[in-house]
């Protein structure tokens, strides 16, 4: 026959598992919750950046080997993202969008076509002195109106991946005049062959208001 204590004990023990384990569905909710929200603000900061004041840059190309050149105008905008010392060395993210003209000037049957493209760009900054040295890196999508420039460079795919580094100075009171050059690489990272690839040196002028 159980005592009265023993009938308390395993009350208290049955009471004490009453309540089930939290879930580990119910766990991962919150970092959900957090992906969510992060996704929702992705818009907002993106409309964010393009309230910013512009720059404008007007760029020429040339890839001699293929016998190419280019003229480009482009957009950039500052994203708000920055990181280090805005009155020393300084991370920042740009984004761009672009639109030029090739020019082919081949004796073999040249074909004249158009890129548009849009990427963001990191750049590393000094910003001591109103002239502002800096370098450039970028990655991003091109969209071409034809797939070859001659006979002899055919590019396969109107889809192609851009990546540049570059470098370029800052100058001005209210720092509003940048020049630069850019070595550009244009491929389809292989979707299909032939893949040349294109390379550029881009000098460029840029303003921003």
């Amino acid at each position: 026959m159980r005592r009265p204590e023993q009938e308390a004990r395993q009350d208290s023990r049955a009471s004490s598992f009453s309540l089930p384990p939290t879930s580990p569905t119910h766990q991962r909710r919150w970092p959900h919750r957090a992906a969510i929200a992060g996704l929702l603000a992705l818009p907002w900061c993106l409309c964010a950046s393009a309230l910013a004041a512009p720059a404008v840059q007007l760029g020429y190309g040339f890839d001699d080997s293929h016998h190419v050149q280019k003229a480009e105008i482009a957009m950039l905008w500052d994203s708000g993202f920055a990181w280090g010392n805005p009155q020393g060395w300084q991370v920042d993210l740009q984004w761009e969008v672009n639109v030029a003209h090739w020019r082919s000037t081949s004796d073999n049957n040249p074909n004249n076509l158009w890129e548009f493209g849009a990427s963001p760009v990191v750049r590393v900054a000094w910003w001591r002195h109103t002239w502002v040295p800096f370098v450039e890196l970028s990655v991003g999508p091109r969209l071409l109106t034809s797939t070859h420039t001659s006979d002899d460079h055919v590019i396969s795919t109107a889809f192609q991946f851009s990546e540049y580094a570059g470098f370029g100075m800052t100058v001005g009171k209210n720092r509003n005049f940048t020049a630069g050059y850019r070595y550009q690489h244009l491929s389809n990272a292989g979707i299909k062959e032939p893949n040349p690839g294109t390379t550029f040196h881009v000098i460029y002028l840029r303003y921003h208001f």
